[in-house]
């Protein structure tokens, strides 16, 4: 339809100015010919005819003009409102789909998680590892379940490895009865480990603040916690002998109680950690960073303290430090005195060279 009149408009265009000139000249040919006027006044009058009539033809084509402009105009206008509402619609659909595809990963999610917590207590070890690695993958993909998921895997360490200090006298009292008895160091069951792995590496930065790991009153010995992310962990009572720390991040953890006989904390970062009436005995803290941590009452007897750095350590007596390995490489709370063993004990790096 509109192709039809956009034909018929174009085609008066080429029209009018035919009829125009023709106009012209029977206006001017009317004027020429009055009788009773001279030549003269003829071709004045001729002249004067014209040029109103191409004034009044001008200003029509002025109304013309303008009036087909304001239709462009008006046309453009409806032609921009409708192209925002279609923006505005597609804008709609595509928050509607989005709405649409987080309510469906949301239920996926759901299902997964459900699904996994019911699996953590299969009898099956294969399937509990499956359960605690899809977790993992939940607590990645998902941000808002992510501390949900910690907790889970924290009860779940704690539910399956608990502390039995009964146990744990009952075996030092035999090795005390009979020192022949060569200790193994323990083999941790590989749920457990699994999930203390998948604790370790998790996105820290998603845990919400002031929100700790509790993995209180646990036995997780012989445990692999290489360069895990624990700063601030709740670790109190817990049973770490043999369990390696290595480059482990463990700032602020509270290990009062804990039994770290043998733990291997090389160049772990340990600074304002509390190790309140902690079991350090013969622990390896070579180039750890203990600055600033909390050693009342702490068992530091052959714990291994070359390189560390104890700057600032708290409530650490002369006693403990004498009962500690350690050479001219240890840093030393100021109030302390290098022990006079340890200035004849000469460093690795000394050894070396």
């Amino acid at each position: 339809m509109s192709d039809n009149k956009t034909d018929a408009l174009r085609n008066w265009l080429i029209v009018l100015p035919f009829i125009f000139i023709l106009f012209l000249i029977a206006v001017f040919l009317a004027f020429v010919n009055v009788e009773g006027l001279s030549t003269e006044q003829r071709l004045d009058y001729g002249t004067k005819a014209l040029t109103t009539t191409g004034t009044i033809f001008a200003g029509i084509a002025v109304f013309i003009n303008a009036f087909y402009a304001a239709k462009r105009a008006e046309a453009m206008d409806k032609s921009a409102e409708a192209a925002n509402k279609s923006a505005e619609a597609a804008n709609k659909s595509a928050e509607a789909a989005l709405k649409n595809a987080e309510a469906a990963q949301d239920k996926q999610i759901t299902e997964r998680f459900a699904k996994a917590i019911e699996q953590l207590g299969n009898e099956k070890i294969e399937t509990r590892l499956g359960a605690i690695y899809t977790l993992e993958r939940i607590a990645k993909d998902s941000k808002d379940d992510h501390w949900t998921i910690m907790e889970v895997l924290t009860a779940f360490v704690r539910e399956n490895a608990p502390r039995k200090q009964d146990e744990e006298k009952a075996e030092n009292a035999k090795l005390l009865i009979k020192p022949e008895v060569i200790e193994q160091k323990p083999k941790l069951q590989t749920d457990i480990q699994a999930a203390l792995t998948v604790i370790g590496r998790r996105k820290s930065k998603n845990d919400p603040k002031n929100q700790w790991l509790d993995l209180r009153n646990i036995d997780i010995r012989g445990a692999d916690l290489t360069k895990v992310k624990m700063q601030g962990a709740n670790l109190m009572e817990a049973n770490l002998q043999w369990a390696v720390f290595e480059e482990a991040k463990l700032q602020g953890a509270f290990l009062s109680g804990a039994n770290l006989r043998r733990a291997n904390l090389w160049e772990a970062k340990l600074q304002k950690a509390v190790f309140k009436r902690a079991n350090l005995q013969e622990a390896c803290f070579e180039e750890a960073n203990l600055e600033g941590t909390d050693l009342d009452g702490a068992n530091l007897q052959e714990a291994f303290l070359i390189g560390a750095n104890l700057y600032e350590a708290k409530n650490l007596e002369q006693e403990q430090i004498e009962e500690a390995i350690g050479d001219r490489t240890t840093i030393l709370p100021e109030n302390l005195q290098l022990p006079e063993h340890w200035k004849a004990q000469v460093s690795p790096s000394e050894l070396e060279h």
